[in-house]
């Protein structure tokens, strides 16, 4: 939720911008309002000092009786005063110190530059309040349905596509062969479904794929054992026929020596074929290329937090990433992320489910990336094939595979200038495969 804060802020400003422009606009509004009545009010006093009476009293109830009933038409219902007072100048006992001047306003009536008395105009004004209170309240109930509602796509929409976003090109670059974890929303419970059954059949297209690697494997290597022999056999012969074992006098004889030597080199041909079709046909085992950048260990260790938290879950295999550096490294992400998926599928495979731990840390010498995990053990004198191709161990004929996943992070390490190794821990009692780069 933290990287969606901005835009929360974003809405909150501008929110807060719209509640400060409903305000100033409707204080503008009644400014208006306010002008309607000094002029209604600047009328009235100018109609009693002129009206024809001595009496001032008498002028104020008579201009009143007339302009009263006209008041709404002309200024607007809003602006007609709720009272209209007369204080005689001499008449000390009407208080007026108290008036609120926002909703009402005092003017001096005079005669021949005398003053006669103050008419207090007075003004009902809890429609402005009304008014500003009504606009403020739907600018923050547009706030809070708009901040719902975008709670609700984050929520719903945006963070589940970002998690389902990863997940082709996870599949793309091999790092994962788990299931989607199916969604009981309505937005992408068929991309779940479709992107879950691409995963079998890729899954089941690579294991296709393995095993006749597997089969070309074989033959090409029958091939080659089955040339080797009569290659060697055939060097014999020419180098026998260039010292001239099969002369009568055991003298070598030029021709023969000149044709034992075109023998010799198309036999040297032939093993240099072989040599390159076995060399060509290990190498596309694996398809991998490596990408090198920077990034920080921290980044290994989410994505096995992200990858592998509920699956471990689901399993009740207990779990752990101990991430004791976090420090930048220059390397291939992508191809450290398919060694340690190697590496954890197997303990899952061969393990006992009663732990399984990842430990990433940073010597002098370089970066150490190992899985452990309780269980079945290499036997010690097979160490040294486990990342052989399509080779498996003694303690794997119950268990499904190719004997391609170790020969594979093996063969990235490798790429990557670095090693792998497998070791018993007699302290723990685990099973340990590490991946080691060098700084």
């Amino acid at each position: 939720m933290r990287k969606y804060f901005g835009k929360y802020l974003v809405v909150l400003l501008l929110f807060v911008c719209l509640g400060i422009g409903v305000f100033y606009s409707v204080r503008q509004i009644f400014m208006g309002d306010s002008g309607r009545r000094n002029t209604l009010a600047n009328r009235f006093v100018q109609q009693v000092e002129e009206y024809p009476s001595d009496d001032i009293t008498e002028a104020y109830e008579a201009v009143k009786a007339q302009e009263e009933t006209l008041w709404a038409s002309q200024y607007g219902k809003q602006n007609v005063p709720s009272e209209v007072t007369y204080i005689p100048a001499g008449d000390t006992g009407t208080g007026i110190i108290s008036r609120d001047l926002t909703s009402g306003s005092t003017w001096v009536i005079s005669r021949d530059n005398e003053i006669q008395g103050l008419i207090v105009f007075t003004f009902d004004d809890t429609r402005q309040v009304k008014v500003l209170m009504l606009s403020e309240a739907v600018v923050v109930i547009a706030f809070i349905v708009i901040t719902v509602f975008f709670i609700y796509i984050d929520r719903r929409v945006l963070m589940p596509f970002n998690t389902l976003s990863s997940y082709p090109e996870k599949i793309a670059k091999n790092e994962t062969g788990e299931h989607i974890p199916e969604s009981k929303g309505r937005y992408f419970g068929r991309y779940i479904w479709g992107m879950n059954m691409l995963t079998d059949r890729l899954s089941g297209d690579r294991k296709k794929l393995r095993a006749l690697e597997k089969e070309k494997q074989t033959l090409l290597s029958s091939i080659a054992h089955g040339i080797k022999t009569p290659v060697a056999n055939i060097r014999l012969y020419s180098e026998a026929l260039k010292n001239g074992l099969y002369r009568k006098d055991g003298t070598p004889d030029p021709d023969d020596a000149m044709v034992a030597e075109k023998i010799e080199k198309n036999t040297q041909d032939i093993e240099d074929i072989v040599k390159e079709l076995l060399s060509t046909a290990s190498q596309s085992i694996v398809d991998y290329e490596p990408k090198i950048e920077q990034f920080y260990l921290t980044d290994i260790g989410e994505w096995l937090h992200e990858e592998y938290d509920n699956r471990m879950s689901v399993l009740k295999i207990p779990y752990e990433v101990d991430l004791k550096s976090r420090v930048m490294i220059t390397s291939d992400r992508s191809g450290i992320i398919r060694v340690l998926t190697q590496f954890i599928e197997n303990a899952v495979k061969y393990g006992d489910g009663t732990r399984i731990g990842v430990l990433i840390d940073k010597s002098d010498e370089g970066y150490e990336f190992t899985v452990s995990n309780t269980g079945s053990r290499v036997p010690e004198n097979e160490e040294h094939y486990i990342f052989n191709s399509f080779y498996r161990g003694s303690n794997s004929e119950t268990v499904e595979g190719n004997g391609l996943g170790l020969y594979e992070a093996s063969y990235i390490a490798r790429k990557l200038g670095g090693t792998v190794i497998t070791r018993f821990n007699e302290i723990t009692s685990e099973t340990e495969f590490s991946l080691f780069l060098p700084v």
